[in-house]
């Protein structure tokens, strides 16, 4: 009975090896490439399709799921706790720091994710700007080493042993989920960032010049 085991946990982490490439990041998400400086009205246009991005059913399902998952028990093997332990981490940072993009919304643009006018957001500084930008940088390196470390580490669990290996089966289910959703909360914080910190820089110049 314990083969047998042995056998089904073995053949379920080769089936999830050759999953594990589903998730991969291939490239940093925090890091956003622009081709050209945007004017004012791309900017705001921008915006727009982010907002609507956000709002939209899909986006909301990939928060809530990654509201919900669950960071699993040490499985005792070293790889896989620690790449849980990093995931979990940045789950925990992201959700914490997600009424942010809001707040940083709200002191650029002088309205709501909503279109409404706002006064009461206290203003943010440039620095504070650029230092959640250089955080979704930082998150997004960490994510694309976790990605190429998940390719790996079925090969640990299958020397592992079997309960070891059944909780390090679990722990790898759990990594997978959240890279998933990690990368894509991830590629829009850093897409809106970038985008109010290049409006925030020609609203100051426009009043620099008046």
């Amino acid at each position: 009975m314990k083969k047998l085991l042995l056998s089904a946990v073995f053949a379920l982490t080769l089936c999830f090896a050759a999953k594990a490439q589903d998730e991969t990041v291939t490239e940093n998400p925090g890091e956003v490439k622009e081709t050209k400086a945007l004017t004012i009205d791309e900017l705001k246009a921008q915006r727009a399709e982010l907002v609507a991005m956000l709002k939209s059913e899909e986006f909301q399902k990939v928060l809530a799921k990654a509201d919900a998952l669950k960071a699993p028990k040490d499985a005792g093997i070293a790889g896989v706790d620690a790449l849980a332990g990093m995931v979990t981490t940045m789950l925990t940072q992201l959700k914490e720091n997600r009424q942010l993009i809001p707040q940083m919304y709200a002191s650029v643009t002088g309205q709501t994710i909503d279109g409404l006018p706002t006064t009461e957001v206290k203003p943010l500084s440039p620095d504070q700007l650029m230092n959640f930008s250089k955080l979704c940088l930082s998150m997004g390196s960490n994510l694309l080493k976790s990605s190429k470390d998940l390719i790996t580490l079925p090969g640990e669990i299958k020397s592992a042993g079997l309960m070891k290996g059944i909780k390090g089966l679990k722990s790898l289910m759990y990594i997978k989920s959240s890279i998933g959703a990690l990368k894509q909360e991830i590629s829009f914080n850093s897409k809106m960032i970038n985008n109010l910190i290049a409006t925030n820089k020609l609203a100051m110049a426009a009043n620099t010049t008046k």
